[in-house]
């Protein structure tokens, strides 16, 4: 009864407004050309293989959203611990850099690694204003699991305006199920940390998959199963002085 309570309490018409905003931005961008690709050929003559459109469109929906509704804030790009969240952030850029990525353009792997987790950090950094910014917040009254699976959903169907298909996932049902597998991960991350850096993180961990990815994951895991106790203690000494 008190989940359901929860539930009723969550103002569900700025959460769908929200959502709707999002969705017709994103698909809005996507028409126009590549800012990020035409910004690499003029100053580098490089043409990178990342697309930042939709990524700034949610980031830009998200700040209207912080602006438009009112709600408690707990989510900010630091969170609780600005320490640890940085430390987060270079764990997994140092560790994929070391492991090196290889390419097609005759980049050494270990810079390119480093150029391109950084840059899918980055938008990573976009996304997550929306997912386990605006939308964690607004539904920060019920449960981290819950959550997840909400904002998994979400996610998931935004998607649609992003990809042409989903083949290469085995379809978009198990698109769906994995983006409510690692949104559930994320929640819980974002729940112990408040932090946008760390679910940015966290997401930009599954750009490749490898062995950087398992070495990564366990330090990770290990700092954000420690971070709430840490989080205590520095908050009473505050009190305290």
């Amino acid at each position: 009864m008190k989940l359901f309570k929860k539930l009723k309490n969550i103002k569900w018409i700025n959460i769908l407004l929200f959502y709707f905003l999002a969705c017709s931005f994103t698909y809005l961008v996507l028409k126009f050309p590549n800012v990020l690709k035409i910004i690499s050929i003029n100053l580098f003559n490089f043409n990178i293989p990342f697309n930042w459109n939709h990524g700034i469109a949610i980031l830009i929906t998200s700040l209207f959203g912080y602006q438009a509704f009112k709600f408690q804030l707990k989510t900010s790009f630091f969170g609780n611990n600005l320490k640890k969240s940085i430390l987060f952030s270079l764990i997994f850029l140092i560790t994929y850099t070391l492991y090196g990525i290889s390419n097609e353009y005759g980049i050494n792997q270990h810079l390119w690694a480093f150029i391109f987790c950084l840059l899918t950090l980055i938008y990573n950094i976009f996304e997550e204003t929306a997912w386990r910014g605006f939308l964690n917040d607004n539904l920060n009254s019920i449960p981290f699991w819950l959550k997840g699976i909400i904002t998994g959903v979400f996610w998931g169907l935004w998607h649609l305006f992003v990809f042409e298909n989903f083949n290469q996932f085995g379809g978009l049902h198990i698109f769906i199920l994995l983006c409510i597998i690692l949104s559930v991960i994320i929640a819980y991350a974002t729940d112990r940390t408040n932090s946008v850096l760390v679910a940015a993180s966290i997401h930009a961990l599954f750009c490749k998959t490898n062995y950087a990815t398992l070495i990564c994951a366990s330090i990770l895991i290990v700092l954000i199963v420690t971070w709430n106790n840490d989080y205590k203690i520095n908050k009473r000494e505050r009190l305290f002085k």
